[in-house]
């Protein structure tokens, strides 16, 4: 089950729509103009990434990086990440909070984490995974209910880097572009959803293409 172009067309529209309502959000949370974009989405099949058929996204690559994710249930039940390499998500809460990346920060592997760094990036996912995975609710029109959102600095390995995919049977990625002030930082929102989910979800924008013909 994997987006036809009309259907990957659709919702890459519809996911930049909620992400420019999230960044919107977030301008007022922290006083500064955010954009946020998604530039691609993908819908891969779980077992076609674990078996290692289609690649992981490159962000995954061996090395630091920092998660925070939210578990969402109901009739659109299943789990969203927010990723980013170490780097770009100190360089984004360092902007958020109007703070320079130091020199040292820069070389250092990983860059030191506050527990305030933690806390804003909490916020942050808190916001955008609530306000996309909403979105997308209102969309299906069903209540989503969510989680509250952790934290993780994760040590990427070769053995362990397809542990993030064992929490739904497709996975959706949104490639993700916050421009903070100019500073421009890459990450992924990753969403794993049970097989139900994508179908309804499918087939919601399967009606969107059709009342766009009529």
């Amino acid at each position: 089950m994997l987006l036809n172009p009309l259907q990957k067309d659709a919702l890459t529209e519809l996911v930049n729509v909620y992400v420019g309502y999230a960044a919107s959000l977030l301008s007022e949370m922290v006083g500064l103009r955010i954009l946020l974009s998604v530039p691609r989405v993908e819908l891969i099949p779980e077992a076609e990434m674990e078996q290692g058929d289609l690649p992981l996204p490159e962000i995954f690559s061996p090395g630091h990086i920092v998660s925070s994710y939210i578990s969402f249930g109901q009739d659109f039940r299943g789990k969203a990440f927010l990723v980013f390499p170490v780097q770009q998500a100190k360089l984004l809460v360092n902007a958020c909070i109007g703070e320079e990346l130091l020199l040292e920060e820069e070389d250092a592997v990983p860059p030191r984490f506050l527990d305030t760094d933690f806390d804003v990036l909490k916020e942050i996912s808190n916001l955008i995974l609530n306000a996309v995975i909403g979105e997308f609710g209102n969309l299906l029109e069903t209540r989503v209910v969510f989680t509250v959102p952790e934290v993780e600095l994760i040590d990427v390995t070769e053995s362990d880097q397809r542990l993030f995919l064992k929490d739904g049977v497709y996975i959706l990625i949104l490639h993700t572009t916050f421009t903070v002030d100019e500073i421009q930082v890459q990450g992924v929102i990753m969403i794993a959803l049970n097989l139900n989910s994508v179908s309804c979800l499918l087939q919601k924008i399967d009606a969107l293409l059709e009342e766009q013909d009529v």
